[in-house]
């Protein structure tokens, strides 16, 4: 730490030196090494470099108005390296600068400068790059400038850059293998994995960057992490991996229960089901697919419905169910009309005024019925709902009293016993349009 002291104060007042004025009387060009800084900072201490490592550092240059020797208005001041001190086994090279042109309004010569007074920087930085020696300890580089262009001007244009020039090995990344993850949605997945590094010199040892980030949210496919890592010498270490997002789990089929289903017809029954539900964590739209489908005629017996779903990735899974068709004969019913209607299919003539018994004993396969909800729908010949009785089983036979005034008037009309809503039998009524007897004793007539 002694030495490194001494070196600096050495090469301080070697700048100190170079940056002394020629004359007081006339504008500068002084070199500033922190553009950041307010002043001009000719000393710059860059901290810690490794050996051999390259290091470039940007120096700007402020025509300054001083004294009575000034620049010529619109001349341009041109800055070129015209020495360096350089420490053993190390190396440096310059880029110009320029300066200008100089403004109209600048200072006339032999005029003093106004207060505060004005500054001209240049357009663009000198680049200072440098390479560090290859042994350790304090690395100072000073750097002067020649100036071109213009006349009246006074003062060296020099910086000194100092370095401690350190032995250093570049830090190591440590990094997973490649990575492969089970996608968790349509996004993909969230994918975690630690890289890290060691480092000879640095304790701790640094802390790698990963792009994307441990934790990302990866698509399907695979996509290539790269990651690096710098230690406090500025060396680095880079390296990469893959993670590989892949959808292997297929949709899975909610259960279908069995379906029971009864027919009439010796050539089977339709299905009728809905599309079974899935659960599937990528793919927002598999495609299920049933055999047979739904809608299609099966056989009586029993038949197996298979569902098949698959998803994008071509993962798919099947369910099956049972799909039993009883048959069932279809039911005959008939109606036995007692008097005075007699014959079911026959036609009842009646005058109007007149009330018409209603005697009907039904069967279902030949066998009386005797419970249910019995009925008489009336109707026009022509198929137009007059309306209905209700008929009552008397442990005999279903009755009901059927007045003519409930018809529409003179004409024809159909009568139809129903139980539980299936017709059994039915006669046809001819209302008269006069209340004429037709009958010897005064009533209507039934015609066969």
């Amino acid at each position: 730490m002694r030495q490194r002291v001494l070196r600096r104060a050495a090469t301080t007042a070697m700048t100190v030196l170079l940056l002394a004025p020629i004359s007081a009387q006339a504008d500068t060009v002084p070199a500033d090494g922190d553009a950041v800084l307010p002043g001009n900072q000719g000393v710059i201490d860059l901290g810690r470099a490794s050996t051999g490592q390259v290091i470039t550092w940007p120096a700007t240059f402020r025509l300054t108005c001083f004294g009575l020797s000034h620049a010529p208005p619109g001349s341009t001041i041109t800055l070129e390296e015209s020495g360096a001190i350089v420490p053993d086994g190390g190396s440096v090279s310059v880029t110009a600068a320029t300066i200008g042109p100089v403004p109209a309004s600048w200072t006339a010569p032999g005029e003093g400068c106004p207060s505060p007074a004005p500054t001209l920087t240049s357009s663009t930085p000198s680049l200072v790059t440098m390479t560090m020696p290859p042994t350790a300890g304090l690395a100072s580089f000073t750097v002067m400038w020649s100036r071109s262009g213009a006349t009246g001007l006074t003062g060296p244009s020099a910086m000194t850059i100092e370095v401690e020039v350190v032995t250093n090995t570049p830090p190591v990344l440590h990094l997973p293998v490649n990575q492969t993850a089970e996608a968790t949605s349509a996004a993909g997945a969230a994918v975690s994995w630690t890289a890290s590094a060691s480092d000879a010199e640095d304790v701790p040892p640094p802390t790698p960057s990963c792009s994307p980030a441990a934790g990302s949210t990866f698509p399907l496919g695979t996509t290539t992490v790269t990651c690096a890592v710098s230690d406090t010498g500025a060396l680095e270490d880079t390296g990469s991996f893959t993670v590989t997002v892949v959808d292997t789990t297929a949709p899975v089929l909610a259960t279908m229960p069995d379906l029971a289903l009864t027919t009439g017809s010796p050539d089977g029954a339709t299905l009728d089901y809905g599309q079974p539900a899935y659960v599937e964590a990528v793919d927002p739209t598999p495609s299920v697919v049933c055999l047979p489908a739904s809608g299609a005629t099966i056989p009586l017996g029993g038949t197996t419905v298979t569902c098949t779903a698959m998803d994008a990735s071509g993962n798919d899974s099947t369910m099956s169910f049972q799909a039993t068709v009883t048959y069932v004969p279809p039911v005959v019913w008939s109606a036995l009309w007692g008097e005075p209607v007699a014959v079911s299919g026959g036609t009842f003539v009646a005058n109007p005024g007149r009330t018409i018994p209603i005697k009907v004993e039904i069967f279902a396969n030949g066998v009386e019925q005797t419970r249910g909800a019995g009925s008489l729908a009336i109707a026009t010949c022509g198929g137009t709902a007059i309306g209905t009785l209700a008929l009552e089983w008397d442990a005999r036979r279903w009755n009901a009293h059927l007045a003519s005034g409930r018809l529409a008037g003179p004409g024809c009309y159909v009568a139809t016993a129903l139980l539980d809503g299936h017709a059994a039998g039915s006669f046809r009524i001819e209302l008269r349009g006069d209340a004429t007897p037709a009958g010897s004793d005064g009533g209507p007539k039934a015609t066969r």
